[in-house]
């Protein structure tokens, strides 16, 4: 549902940039910052997953992304909307580049670097590039999967993939 709205006012402030690139900016910048909004609530609700039984590695990674491990829909809309105006903001400095508007490309930099770490602060599968944050994250979805199975942690919840 996020990722809707966010496409729908990214593709808003898109059109908006040739009106007034001030207020496409803003509307990109104000969307970004209402995304802190339920990032934080999502952080503040996680679970402590943390076991014994996992490697130092994960229970950081766990300690870390746990509203990841305990809510993955939520944190996955979230990362998609962030993604989403992500590349709107992209799009957006591309257009500031070929117009001339050079502080809507310093603006657009900026952006970039912002959201994507945005972005993966919500979802940090979608940046899964390193072999040993990905075996990280395969102990932690079989610990998961195996809690969920055996009936161990009655909180637990089948990861998604």
């Amino acid at each position: 549902m996020f990722f809707a709205i966010a496409l729908l006012a990214g593709s808003i402030a898109l059109g908006a940039i040739f009106i007034s690139k001030t207020w496409s900016w803003a509307t990109l910048i104000l969307c970004a910052m209402l995304l802190l909004i339920p990032l934080s609530g999502l952080k503040a609700k996680k679970k402590d997953l943390r076991s014994k039984k996992l490697s130092e590695a994960a229970n950081a990674m766990l300690e870390k992304y746990g509203h990841y491990y305990s809510m993955p829909l939520a944190a996955r809309d979230f990362g998609r909307a962030a993604v989403a105006l992500h590349l709107c903001g992209t799009i957006a400095a591309i257009i500031d580049l070929f117009l001339g508007y050079w502080v809507g490309v310093a603006i657009g930099i900026v952006y970039f670097i912002a959201l994507g770490m945005l972005s993966r602060a919500f979802d940090p599968n979608n940046f899964l590039y390193d072999p040993g944050e990905r075996a990280i994250h395969q102990e932690i979805t079989a610990f998961l999967e195996k809690s969920a199975k055996d009936g161990l942690n009655k909180t637990a919840v089948k990861p998604q993939r």
